[in-house]
């Protein structure tokens, strides 16, 4: 969703997955939008969800849809962020999705900075299930991919471009990730934050650990 939308509530959700293994669910909460699509997600709801059977356990990206010159591209691995480079896994493999950025290539008006604001994620719970060699219960646990100022192709000055802001999440248990880190600049972690300010955790398991700590990516 993207273009202007705002006062979502979405609670009491079993996403079961039953169909793991031979069709994962890429993903179970995603806020999708970029700069063609423009305006605003704002005051967004979710509360009560269950995913017994995670969703994918593999990640994918953009592909050949990203922009030649963009700090987002294939030069680091899918899933990692750097000061430089970055390259999210927001096409699969997330629990928890924003994707500010989705296949900018495929667009050739980039005019629009999108607005990602007051976003509250509570009681998410996500089971563990082994395929293709595999166990866990997603690629990353969350993925925020925040507007890429690059992306603009519109008449200067360019305007500005926020970041993903005033994100809650709370009282959540995401399972293992596949992608367990710890992160670097050649392997993914179970996190991934570009342009975000801030996503704050509060008594958030991954990977049996509990984190209590506010997630911040300046650019």
């Amino acid at each position: 969703m993207g273009g202007g939308v705002q006062n979502i509530y979405a609670r009491n959700l079993a996403m079961l997955n039953q169909f793991w293994a031979t069709n994962s669910l890429n993903i179970a909460i995603r806020i999708k939008t970029n700069m063609n699509r423009g305006g605003f997600v704002k005051n967004f709801y979710v509360t009560n969800v269950s995913l017994p059977n995670g969703v994918n356990l593999t990640g994918a990206g953009y592909g050949s849809k990203m922009l030649a010159g963009s700090p987002i591209n294939g030069t680091v691995p899918l899933g990692v962020v750097t000061p430089s480079a970055a390259n999210p896994s927001a096409s699969q493999g997330g629990i928890i999705t924003f994707d500010c950025d989705y296949q900018p290539a495929a667009d050739a008006i980039r005019t629009r900075p999108a607005l990602v604001q007051n976003v509250n994620i509570s009681n998410v719970t996500a089971g563990n299930v082994t395929t293709g060699g595999l166990t866990g219960s997603c690629f990353q646990a969350i993925v925020a991919q925040g507007p890429v100022a690059f992306d603009y192709n519109g008449p200067l000055p360019v305007p500005a471009i926020p970041p993903i802001t005033g994100v809650t999440i709370a009282n959540c248990n995401f399972g293992t990730p596949t992608a367990a880190g710890p992160a670097s600049a050649t392997t993914p972690g179970p996190l991934y934050a570009y342009n975000v300010h801030d996503i704050t955790l509060q008594n958030v398991v991954i990977a049996g650990q509990t984190f209590n700590t506010t997630v911040t990516d300046a650019r």
